[in-house]
């Protein structure tokens, strides 16, 4: 079905071969499934076979990439995508309509399918992926996790016989992973072919014909199911790469804190209820200190709400009832900007520099030693060497990093982080850990918003479940066990 002999690219005005040297096939009705630390070539990689690059991204291309025994150099990107579907690891990237319906049928549409059969199609995938009651949204009003849904829906509407995902699972909950996996599964037995970039292993590890270990833009290793499974999460995690096994009772990588000193009340939110419509509340009567010392993991299923109270706290959204003190002083919108950073879930909204030095640079001028503490950001980071790059050509994990060390630089009193570890290997997740541990001293506090159980395990201390727009649980993390119960039983 693929066939690569040689493939490589290289990005116009990048000084280095994005990808190299691969040659791999992949059979009609197969799993494959890439892997590697962040930057290694497995977008690019999706991205020649698809072929928007060089047909979108434009570049130097080596060896040639076959799909059904046809050339892709003689084939426009439209022809391909007659054959080839793909799931862009930011969903947003290819949506063409402002609500789910219509993008859904976008496709079809577009290649004069008759409306009988897209209405068949649109039945099929619907109840599929259990997405109906998105059917009658705006794409503005869904999660990330509900875009990444819809997005998945999309490419299967075309049903072709190729499909490339790429981190399917980033922005969705747990119970919205175990879905996707009985979904590839249906696909599997439907003699679907599946390549699928992706981090996280332990939903994939039963599905899976071969894991390419990508590094260095080329593929560094091939194991089968029973090989990886024999590899064991030790093995892996010396690569860098997360392990097969998710919920682990090990040792957590940072220890984690069993009795903490309530500490001093930094912000105060009091009754707090938001709604972008006022005849449909998002937020309901919101109430929670967050004190000193707080690194609190924010969780809740996809829409309940997580990412909306966050823009309410960094004040980029008002809050329409209640209030909210910092300090013992009521802070309007306004001025909790200057106490609280925001990470958002989709780091492109926060890159506007040409290089990451002037990135970093833009909003910290003022701050003493500045250069300094940017390059010693970046290599805390691993990003040093990419200094003068331009933002945009970074992979989806180096733009979350990148954004994470703005945050380490301006060090404001809360640090809030959206989906920090959606795109991050695990050697990069272990580095953040660290990093947004240490952002919460004695006088700072961290807030979390992820699905990502390793992390949450590693950098938390608190745990407050959302649901419905409500607080439903708040508690001091102090064992796994209490996570792994939230996250197999209310995400």
């Amino acid at each position: 079905m693929i066939d690569l002999q040689k493939a490589g690219f290289q990005y116009e005005k990048s000084e280095r071969k994005s990808i190299h040297a691969i040659s791999c096939s992949v059979r009609k009705g197969e799993i494959i499934v890439v892997t590697g630390e962040s930057g290694c070539g497995k977008s690019t990689l999706l991205r020649c076979i698809n072929g928007l690059c060089p047909g979108f991204y434009e570049g130097l291309v080596d060896g040639n990439i076959f799909i059904m025994n046809r050339n892709c150099s003689d084939m426009s990107v439209g022809d391909i995508s007659r054959l080839v579907g793909t799931v862009f690891q930011n969903p947003e990237n290819q949506f063409f309509t402002l609500d789910v319906l219509s993008d859904l049928v976008f496709g079809c549409e577009n290649f004069g399918i008759a409306k009988a059969e897209i209405e068949r199609k649109l039945d099929y995938v619907v109840n599929l992926l259990k997405i109906k009651p998105f059917l009658g949204r705006k794409l503005a009003e869904l999660s990330g996790g509900e875009k990444q849904k819809i997005a998945i829906a999309s490419a299967l509407m075309m049903e072709t016989e190729i499909l490339l995902m790429d981190e399917p699972s980033a922005n969705l909950d747990y119970q919205s992973i175990q879905l996707l996996r009985e979904t590839i599964a249906v696909l599997k037995s439907r003699g679907y072919t599946l390549l699928i970039a992706e981090h996280r292993l332990y939903y994939l590890n039963d599905l899976i014909d071969r894991l390419l270990i990508m590094a260095d833009g080329t593929i560094r290793q091939t194991c089968s199911r029973k090989q990886l499974k024999s590899l064991g999460d030790s093995m892996l995690h010396a690569q860098g790469i997360r392990g097969i096994n998710l919920f682990q009772h090990g040792a957590p990588l940072i220890p984690l804190n069993k009795k903490r000193d309530q500490g001093t009340v930094l912000l105060s939110l009091q009754n707090i209820s938001f709604g972008y419509d006022r005849k449909k509340k998002i937020l309901h009567d919101i109430s929670l200190d967050i004190r000193n010392g707080d690194q609190v993991a924010l969780l809740g299923k996809n829409g309940c709400g997580k990412s909306t109270l966050a823009k309410v706290l960094c004040g980029l959204l008002n809050e329409n009832g209640g209030k909210i003190v910092f300090q013992g002083e009521n802070q309007p919108a306004k001025k909790r900007t200057q106490q609280i950073s925001y990470v958002m879930q989709n780091v492109d909204f926060q890159l506007f520099g040409c290089s990451l030095y002037d990135d970093l640079l833009l909003g910290s001028e003022n701050i003493p030693n500045v250069d300094m503490k940017i390059k010693e950001a970046l290599a805390k980071l691993n990003l040093l060497n990419m200094i003068d790059d331009h933002p945009m050509t970074l992979s989806m994990g180096q733009k979350q990093r990148l954004i994470i060390a703005s945050s380490y630089i301006l060090r404001k009193r809360i640090s809030i982080f959206d989906e920090p570890t959606s795109g991050l290997d695990y050697r990069s997740m272990k580095t953040v850990c660290s990093l947004i541990s240490s952002f919460a001293g004695d006088q700072n506090a961290s807030i979390v918003i992820s699905h990502d159980y390793e992390f949450i395990m590693n950098s938390c201390n608190r745990v407050v479940l959302l649901e419905n727009g409500r607080i439903a649980e708040d508690f001091q993390l102090s064992n796994r066990m209490q996570l792994e119960h939230i996250f197999k039983e209310r995400l």
